[in-house]
Parts: structure tokens; sequence; C-alpha cells
């Protein structure tokens, strides 16, 4: 007999076998128990969660006969009964699996439809499975919109996808959708083990968890690396055999890395990415982790019992106190961007190494690096004018040397790099900053007194003020101001294109520049109440054009023509002088 691989020999045949997905089963237990049948599911998610699993077992549960051929629709199909066994081997006449990848066209769409009009052969459902249906095209989709709405009481419909937004609402509005979620690490793990425990395999725990995080969510990708772990590992599953076959760096290794890290030793940390490179390891894959990592020492400095069970728990607990969340935050940051610019780099050892040196030459500031750095900076001698020395708030930028690529050399080569003293350098060019974004503090402005009046009225004030334009003007017109204050803004729209981080930012840095210290803008989430200053233009414009057109209908000029040729006035060409005049506006009436 030839071998099956674990992916589909370990294809859930019942409800009681579905891993993950607690919330889909139970829905569909209940309705198959009370009888309350929709005639078409829909099942999302990513691959490899369960969408053709469940939709077999729904089909089994619909047709199942029990193992005496009297029984009738059940939420535990008995697994034996000719209907059930059909099923699992594939070959059911009355359970039909279409791909829609490969038949998109409005041709195989009819041609299925023209055969859901037959009774089944002989089972209770005819039940009609398209996988990947978001593939099929438009007219297909039109195609099946009326039989999928009301069908024959004898055919089902099941529908799974792993793009739910390329189907057309008009066939989610027909079905009843459910949304399998991304299996946990935790859950791939212990199915794993448990499978393991009955092919009577060896294995290690970390290995399995390793497995586990590669598989990202699929229980069907988690198998399939089970699978090559069997064969790759020769009788007994390692973590240092899984770690050679994925090229997953030691998490011992990445720690060892953070260490070097907060010890400022940049010839360790090299020759760890050389050990990297001699293993064949991954430099994707090790920024992958190391961001991984991270975000655990990120998670237990402000949750430490979070990683309590976490088998690295000690490091991790050990490296959430050498470093600040400052420094944490800035190295989870370098490291996505490090990972996400690797394929922009000459080779990925080049990225690799290029990141753990941004991530020695950057410190957060405020952070306690930053601090030690700075309190080893020698003290300001007395200028030559017999001036006293700089205070210590705002320690001196050292010297300026004459050919900073041989100081830089010179420094790496362990020379003395002092300098005599050297006439002052013009200085460079530089973008003006902000200066609430300079190093010294920002001050605050005392209260506005804007309570005078009614806060709309301000609002529009301050707008006209400012002379917003685009998306922020929108945004800022559209939205309720809910608070006004010298230092900030609290808007409220209901409304997710205007209320992005994006925008936001952008308000913020208009505001800023316009009062001349750091302005917040706030959005909360929720119908806009009350009259906005969208509303309040929107009624001074229309109330602006009936005066016009009143005025251009009482022209002496307008009423004898009107009067001696007749006609109508088009209200909407009625625009001011200036504006007819515009040769933009010529053009167009051309």
């Amino acid at each position: 007999m030839s071998y099956q691989v674990l992916a589909r020999k370990w294809r859930p045949r019942d409800f009681d076998d579905v891993v993950g997905q607690e919330h889909v089963v139970k829905a569909l237990r209940h309705a198959l128990r009370e009888k309350r049948l929709h005639h078409a599911y829909l099942f999302t998610g990513t691959r490899g969660v369960g969408k053709t699993s469940l939709s077999r077992i729904l089909a089994k549960c619909l047709n199942c006969t029990g193992p005496d051929g009297k029984g009738g629709i059940t939420d535990k199909p008995c697994g034996v009964c000719e209907s059930c066994r059909a099923i699992d081997e594939g070959h059911f006449v009355d359970y039909i699996e279409m791909d829609a990848a490969s038949n998109r066209g409005v041709e195989e769409m009819t041609a299925l439809l023209e055969q859901a009009m037959y009774p089944p052969t002989n089972a209770r459902f005819k039940v009609y499975m398209i996988d990947e249906v978001h593939q099929l095209s438009n007219t297909a989709f039109n195609a099946m919109l009326k039989t999928l709405e009301e069908p024959p009481d004898y055919v089902k419909f099941i529908l799974a996808t792993t793009d739910p937004q390329k189907v057309p609402v008009t066939v989610l509005s027909r079905c009843l959708q459910f949304n399998l979620r991304n299996m946990s690490p935790q859950e791939v793990a212990g199915h794993l083990s448990h499978i393991l425990s009955i092919e009577k395999i060896e294995s290690e725990p970390a290995a399995l968890r390793l497995i586990a995080a590669g598989a990202r969510g699929s229980m069907r990708d988690g198998l399939s690396l089970l699978d090559q772990a069997i064969a790759f590992s020769d009788g007994k599953i390692t973590l240092q055999a899984v770690q050679s076959m994925l090229g997953v760096v030691d998490s011992s290794v990445l720690v060892e890395l953070l260490r070097d890290l907060k010890k400022g030793n940049a010839a360790a940390m090299i020759g760890i990415a050389d050990r990297m490179g001699e293993r064949s390891f991954s430099y994707a894959q090790g920024l992958r982790d190391l961001a991984g990592l991270l975000h655990r020492v990120a998670i237990a400095q402000r949750v430490p019992e979070s990683v309590q069970n976490d088998p690295e728990a000690k490091d991790i607990l050990s490296l959430a106190k050498d470093f600040s969340p400052e420094e944490v935050q800035l190295y989870y940051q370098i490291v996505i961007n490090g990972r996400n610019d690797l394929h922009l780099a000459p080779d990925e050892y080049a990225g690799f190494t290029m990141t753990l040196l941004r991530m020695l030459a950057f410190k957060p500031a405020g952070s306690r690096a930053a601090a030690r750095l700075a309190a080893r900076e020698p003290a300001r001698e007395p200028s030559r004018e017999g001036g006293e020395s700089l205070p210590d708030a705002a320690p001196p930028a050292p010297k300026r040397p004459a050919n900073p690529a041989s100081q830089g050399a010179a420094a790496l080569a362990g020379e003395n790099t002092a300098e005599p003293d050297l006439p002052p350098a013009p200085p460079l060019p530089t973008e003006e900053v902000p200066p609430w974004e300079q190093g010294g503090p920002v001050e605050e402005e005392p209260p506005a007194d804007y309570s005078a009046e009614p806060q709309e009225l301000n609002w529009r004030g301050l707008l006209a003020a400012v002379n917003l334009g685009g998306v922020e003007r929108q945004a800022a017109t559209r939205s309720q101001c809910v608070e006004l204050r010298r230092t900030g803004v609290v808007l409220r729209n209901d409304l997710s294109s205007l209320s992005t981080d994006s925008i936001r930012k952008s308000l913020e840095e208009i505001f800023s520049r316009h009062f001349g210290h750091r302005f917040t803008v706030t959005f909360e989430k929720g119908a806009a109440q009350g009259d906005t200053v969208w509303n309040q233009e929107n009624r001074a414009k229309i109330a602006e054009h009936a005066a016009r057109v009143r005025s251009f209908k009482d022209s002496p000029v307008v009423r004898d023509a009107m009067k001696r040729f007749g006609g109508v006035v088009l209200e909407d060409t009625v625009r001011p002088l200036e504006a007819a005049e515009n040769p933009r506006n010529k053009r167009k009436e051309a």
C-alpha cells in the first residue's frame, strides 16, 4: 500500500476531530440538531484551516443514514454508512466539489446549475462545494445568483474562499458566512504531538513548537512540515534537526546577540552573523525571529506574568531588565525595516550585518543608553574669549574632524584620533526643525480663550486662518469638534477614510506650524453630532448662490430679455462675474 501523507491521513472526519474552529463547529451543530438548515454556506479563511474538511463533514451530516440505514440528519455522522464512506473516499455522486480556479467561466457555471435541477441519485441532499469561489468571473457570478437565492429544497451550496473581499456583495448576502481563524502555535503543536503519539514517533516538544511557528496558522502546513521533519530526522524529531531543516536560528543565539548589543560588542555580533552563514541559516528568517524575540521582551516589560509559560522565560525577563522600553521599540523597528529592505541589499549577509550595525549606531533620545553616552562626553572647555562653558543639560557637539573617513578608519584600528584645534567649519545646510521636535523641553501654552464663543464657530475660524486644503480639509470640516484647546483638538466622525493615521499626522504638522508649538489631533469614532463646518459652509454657499440668482433675475436687462423673448434662467449656470471671466471657465464652456 502506498504511503499516505499526514495531511490527508489525519484530515478531520467529524466535528470532534476539528481543531481550532470551535466557534464554527458550535454553530453548525446547533443548526443540524434543530434542523435549521440554510441553503448556502460560505467558509472563509487562509489556506489549511479546514474549509474543505468542514464542507465534507457537513455533507456527511446532511446525508448520513446511520449504521442501520435508518438515520436522519445528524451532527455526529456515523462514518460507516454508504454515504459517509463514499464522501470520505471522494466518489459520492451527490457531493460535487468544483475548483473555481480552473472552472471560472459562465459555461461551467451554467452546466452545474442545469444539473442542480435534477434530484439527488441516492442521497437526501445534493451538495455542491465550490472552492476558491472568488476566482469566478463576473458573468459566472451573475449566472448563479438566482439559483443561489432560491435553489430546490434538495440542493445545498457550500462556497469556500481565501479572499472574501473579491466575492460580490450580492453573493455574500445570500450565504451564511463563517470565518475560520488561523490556528495558534499551541493548538498546532498540541495536535502534532497527538498525531506523533499515535504514529509512535519520538519528538522533542521544542521541535514541535518550532514546526508550529513555521506553519503560520495553517494546520495543513504544520502537517506537511511534520512529514518533512520525520524524513529529515530519521526516526526522532529533534530541535537541532528541525532548525537545520527550516534554516531557523536557535533562540539562544538571538539572546546572545542582544546581550552583545547591550555591551556594544560589534565584533561578537558580526561573528554571530558569520556563524549563521557557515551553517546556511536564513538571514531573513533570522531577522524575523529577532523581531519576534524583541516583541516578547516588550510584552514582558509591561506584563511580566504573560511569559511565565514561555520556554525562554528566564532569558526574556533578563533582557527586559537590561533594555529600556524605548530601546526595545527602536530595535524592533530597525529589525522590521531591515527585513523589509533585505532584497535591496547587495546580498542577505550585507543586509543582516548592516541592520546589526544600525542597532549599535542609534539610541533613542532620553533613554538610559543615551544618558550613559552623554555622561562619557568630555566637559567643554571655556571659550577663548573667557566665556563660561555650556550647562550640562546641553552637551556640546564633538569637534568636526578634517577628514571623517580617515578618522573613522583610525578609530577602527584603535589609533588615537585626537586632533589639534581647527578653525570652525562652515555649518552644513540643515532643514528647519520645529521647536517641539528639538531636544529641549516643550513649553506648555496657556489655556485657550475659545470658551467665549461656541466651539463650532471657533473651529471654523481656526480652519479659515490655517487655510487647509485637500483631504485634510475634508477631515477637519466633516468632523465634529468635540474639544478645542490651544494645545490640541478632539474630532469625531464615523468615516474611516477621513480619520487615518497619515491624515492625523498631517493635521498635527500643519496646526503645529500655525501655533508655533506642539499641537495634537485626536480622532474619535462615532457619528458627528451637531453642526459641522462642512454643513455651515454648504448652507452659506447655498444662500450665497440663491442671493446671486435673485439678483440676476431682478436685473433690468434680464427682465427685459425675458419679457421680449421669453425663456428660463438656468440657475446652476449663474456665477460671479470674476468666475465667469476666468479663462479656465471659458475653456470649459468651449
